[in-house]
């Protein structure tokens, strides 16, 4: 027992002894190390070697502190890592000057855990003036380390700090620390902590979406995405998050009336338009199925006459989804629910049976028109089968309309809202009337708008009686203004049929504000371009093309990381009138830190009915040259209702706005200018923009007015026009042909021009048109066909623009509007005669210090120097002279052509001056000066 004690104790000993060994060993290789370090320090010839001695010596210290029975050596110790504190930071920031982030974060991370060692808890170190950079590197280090933890603590160690420079970016990294962990308790409640630092930061809302949608927590959901709604009304992001929860829960109205918002906002979006027709069709059911309990048959047909809106709304939205996608066998039975309920029984018997042989909804429209026709014939075997009862005494029909009901009650058919005629057929005759049929119809066709059954069946109506009936319909939103004559028939199987009755009531267009950016600007406030470091501004031009005022208009602007506003982010305009526009100035402030090559402007617009609302984001590159002027042209279309509606342009500084030769008006004279100026539609970058187009469309008309005398009414100004608005525009100056004999027509065109790859022929590009679709043009072959369509007494065409190509060149002093390639440019007809800005392989420029093309420049100072009095002739040859000259001294000689039709003879003597006839005084003050 003896034996086995005294062994023990040896063994006790010998462990006490290797454990204080251990701290004394650790302790004197730390000592080792540092005297290493100061060695090297001092000699200053060998960084590296000096820090790893540190970083030994460091790691050695801390084993020390680690190790049991080191009483003796800690005081050491904390004077040794207190001495050696300040080198841990210059050798993080020494590491990190060299891009050698794994040792830099070494170093920082014994820098930082130094403070929160039990030793230094009643003794706080010195922070440097860099600390807290230390701390945010450090921790982003290990972020990209993906030491994790390591990360977290010393993200967290940076919020405690209370520096809020890079404090938003740490909020950013413990989110997708936490998110990566899938440790959604933490990432809620460092979300929340964000949020409640950035309460307007979008991102921080997205993500705690995110988490709720993990964790299945619905009433988090719907809280989230409200508090960004109240940021962000029109957000869709969130909506149609929001809309579908809704849909699940029952809540139909609630969901159509954010998908009818999103939809608004995103017309082209395909998930939003199922969404919507599915909503619709939503409503309609709970109404039909809440009210099927309902015993009164006028109760409940109101009751169906309400569901008829949102049914009619979903047929039409399931037909257009149809078209996208015709095999879609679960978008046509969405259809066939809504014929079902709309008692459209061919319809329905017929897309089942599509939908059961699995074929596709493009066989709907001849198979239907299959099953009327054999319908058609089994009713005509059936009532041949049947026969009518022979008069003894005739019958005699009258009809006598005893109401009109509408919705509000105000006795007009407005669009968007029901009606309703009551009608009584009285038979006055001495026989009897049998199988009466009663059809209503409008004499001008305006029952296309009415949507109800045309025909009801009488039935048999005894001498003497008579029987009440009624038309009920809902009103298309389509339907124009007008004055609508509606007329009831009664027909008789035996022919003793009814004179018609005549009901004349008033309709009225849907009406509504209806609001949309007409146009808007970015301008620089000093210089051409908007730069880092720099003031910019977003003009807009905000335009109610609807027919009811838009009232209480609230306009967000809201910029990204790095641009701050210079004016109010939210504006109010009490009120805009139909067709007025509302111009907005909004400035805002780029530093030196952005990094993006784009400034991106978002801006939402709502009224207070939300019926109109507008979500765009408006870009523009930095270092971007900015046009000098802007125009805007606002044309609307609406129905029959007149609006007028503004026409207004932004100035531009010319020589040639000075001194502009005056004519006399000519009321025969009509004029279409477009300058496309603007093609990033397209998707294409800046380089293929065509500088100054807009101004060179906007001069051309100051000379149409006061030199050619065209009325300001008569002359069309598109800046930047689509494929579909340049053939609308041009459609409206034919149409001013046919209308007036005596008519001259001018067509101007700035902008791109580009020739079919196969046929070479020559087209104009509209801004939302490449050369891929360069069909969707304006051919100048098609276009000369159409200036001859009528006998007119003159055509002008002119052309600043080539068409050997695309692209314009990046170059500074000469932009082309064009490549290499000889286009095919059709012949004029008629009376027409084109006058463009190059020839054959030639490219078009631009002349940058006049902030004009070339070709447009010189063609208007001809006209200006000449005072107007110059031939068509004299003028073509003068300008081809002048742009010759000037265009070779750049090394690209650009030589305008004209090309007139073979049978005009006479086209040479024309001025397009007009010749004053009588005084013409364009200013009162000029009378003094006579």
């Amino acid at each position: 027992m003896r034996k086995i004690l005294f062994l023990y104790t040896i063994a006790l000993f010998s462990l006490l002894s290797v454990q204080a060994q251990d701290a004394g060993s650790a302790y004197k290789r730390a000592n080792q190390q540092y005297v290493l370090f100061e060695s090297e320090r001092d000699k200053g010839a060998n960084a590296n070697s000096m820090y790893t001695y540190l970083l030994e010596a460091y790691n050695n210290f801390i084993q020390v502190t680690k190790e049991q029975n080191n009483a003796s050596y800690i005081n050491g110790t904390k004077n040794r890592l207190r001495s050696m504190y300040p080198y841990l930071l210059n050798a993080a920031l020494y590491y990190y000057e060299q891009k050698e982030t794994s040792k830099a974060l070494d170093f920082a991370s014994a820098y930082i855990d130094i403070r929160y060692m039990p030793m230094f808890r009643s003794e706080l170190l010195p922070k440097d003036d860099r600390y807290n950079s230390v701390v945010y590197f450090a921790a982003v280090s290990a972020f990209n380390m993906k030491k994790l933890d390591v990360a977290k603590r010393y993200f967290n160690i940076y919020l405690e700090s209370g520096d809020s420079t890079q404090e938003k970016d740490c909020f950013v990294y413990l989110n997708m620390i936490y998110m990566s962990q899938k440790n959604y308790a933490e990432q809620e409640n460092i979300l929340e902590k964000a949020i409640s630092k950035y309460p307007v930061s979008l991102d921080f809302l997205y993500n705690l979406v995110n988490v709720h949608i993990a964790t299945n927590n619905m009433p988090k959901l719907l809280n989230t995405i409200d508090r960004i709604l109240t940021i962000d009304p029109n957000n869709l992001q969130v909506l149609p998050i929001k809309a579908r929860i809704l849909e699940k829960q029952g809540q139909n109205i609630e969901a159509l009336d954010i998908y009818k918002r999103l939809y608004a906002l995103a017309p082209n979006n395909f998930e939003l338009l199922t969404g919507l027709a599915r909503a619709n069709f939503n409503v309609a059911t709970k109404i039909v199925n809440d009210g099927a309990t309902i015993a009164s048959d006028t109760e409940y047909a109101l009751v169906r006459q309400k569901a008829s809106t949102y049914l009619m709304e979903a047929q039409k939205l399931f037909l257009e989804i149809l078209k996208q996608k015709p095999d879609s066998k679960m978008y046509m039975q969405g259809l066939a629910g809504v014929y079902q309920y709309m008692d459209m029984t061919s319809e329905y018997e017929v897309l089942n049976k599509i939908i059961s042989d699995g074929a596709s909804f493009t066989t709907f429209e001849p198979r239907l028109l299959a099953y009327n026709e054999a319908l058609k014939k089994t009713e005509t075997i059936t009532d041949n089968s049947s026969s009518t009862p022979v008069p003894l005494e005739p019958a005699q029909l009258v009809i006598r309309v005893d109401s009109f009901i509408d919705g509000n009650n105000n006795k007009v058919i407005d669009a968007g809202e029901s009606f309703a005629v009551r009608f009584t057929i009285a038979n006055k005759g001495k026989g009897d009337a049998y199988s009466i049929r009663i059809r209503l119809s409008e004499q001008q066709g305006y029952d296309q708008y009415f949507d109800g059954p045309r025909e009801l069946d009488g039935g048999n109506l005894p001498a003497g009686t008579s029987k009440e009936y009624t038309f009920r319909y809902l009103v298309k939103k389509e339907m124009p203004t007008a004055l609508t004559k509606i007329n009831i028939y009664a027909f008789e199987a035996n022919g003793f049929d009814a004179d018609p009755s005549e009901l004349i009531v008033n309709a009225q267009e849907y009406a509504m504000p209806r609001l949309k950016i007409a146009d808007h600007q970015f301008f620089a406030s000093n210089g051409s371009s908007i730069t880092l470091g720099s003031n910019g501004k977003l003009t807009i031009a905000l335009q109610n093309f609807g027919t009811k005022t838009a009232r209480n208009v609230k306009v967000n602007f809201t910029l990204p990381k790095n641009v701050y506003t210079t004016d109010s982010p939210e504006m109010l305009i009490d009120s805009i009138a139909p067709g007025e526009v509302a111009t907005l100035d909004y400035g805002f402030l780029v530093n030196k830190r952005f990094a993006e090559d784009s400034v991106a402007v978002m801006l939402t617009a709502v009224e207070e009915t939300q019926s109109s609302l507008i979500n765009e984001a408006y870009k523009v590159k930095v270092g971007e040259y900015l046009t000098a002027a802007n125009s805007i042209k606002i044309n609307g279309k609406l129905a029959n209702r007149k609006v007028n509606l503004q026409d207004f342009q932004l100035s531009f500084k010319s020589e040639l706005l000075e001194g502009i030769p005056e004519g006399a008006v000519n009321n025969h004279r009509y004029a279409l200018i477009i300058g496309n100026e603007d093609y990033s539609m397209t998707g294409a970058n800046a380089e293929i923009n065509v500088p100054y187009a807009v101004n060179d469309a906007m001069i051309f008309r100051e000379y149409c007015v006061r030199t050619f005398g065209i009325p300001a009414s008569q002359i069309k100004v598109i800046p930047n026009a689509t494929a579909g608005m340049m053939h609308e525009q041009l459609d409206w100056l034919l149409n001013m042909a046919s209308t007036d004999p005596d008519a001259e027509l001018f067509f101007y065109y700035s902008g791109h021009g580009n020739n079919d790859e196969a046929t070479k022929q020559a087209y104009l590009l509209p801004v939302d048109i490449t050369g891929k679709n360069i069909h969707l043009g304006i051919s100048l072959a098609d276009l000369y066909q159409k200036l001859a369509t009528y006998p007119v007494k003159g055509a002008y065409v002119f052309l600043d623009a080539c068409f050997s190509g695309g692209y314009k060149s990046a170059a500074p002093l000469i932009a082309q509007k064009g490549v290499r390639v000889v286009p095919k440019l059709g012949m004029p007809q008629g009376n027409t005669i084109s006058f463009s800005s190059s020839s054959g392989d030639q490219t078009s420029s631009v002349y940058h210090d006049k902030k004009q093309g070339y070709y447009t420049y010189y063609l208007l100072k001809t006209i200006k120097d000449s005072h107007g009095d110059i031939t068509m002739q004299e003028l073509f040859d003068k300008t081809n002279t002048e742009v010759k000259k000037a265009t070779a001294l750049l090394g690209k000689m650009q030589e305008p052509q004209y090309i007139v039709s073979p049978t005009w003879k006479t086209w040479g003597a024309i001025q397009l001056k007009t010749p004053e006839t009588e005084i013409h005084v364009e200013n009162p003050d000029s009378l003094l000066n006579q």
